[in-house]
């Protein structure tokens, strides 16, 4: 079940920078820029701890914690996004 919110959150960063900025060239230089910053909102939003998900664990400040998983999540949606490129095709 875990593994399930952490999917979710990616994939929903991913479609929420796909749909917003995938067809703009100009922005393509900083879509990582943008997939950390739609990902900063989305857990400070939703206010998931990946670390709580996954470890069970909590650190002090949930400041950190949510900025440390928004990280994560923007990562992982990026390396989602190149996995699709690569098997489903580039633009």
């Amino acid at each position: 079940m875990s593994w399930l919110v952490v999917l979710i959150f990616i994939v929903l960063n991913e479609a929420i920078i796909e749909y917003l900025v995938g067809n703009i060239r100009a922005l393509k230089p900083y879509i990582p820029l943008l997939s950390l910053a739609v990902a900063i909102l989305l857990t400070f939003a939703f206010q998931i701890s990946l670390f709580n998900v996954l470890l069970g664990t909590e650190i002090q400040s949930p400041f950190w914690e949510f900025l440390l998983s928004a990280f994560i999540i923007s990562r992982l949606s990026n390396y989602l996004n190149d996995l699709v490129q690569k098997f489903l095709g580039s633009k």
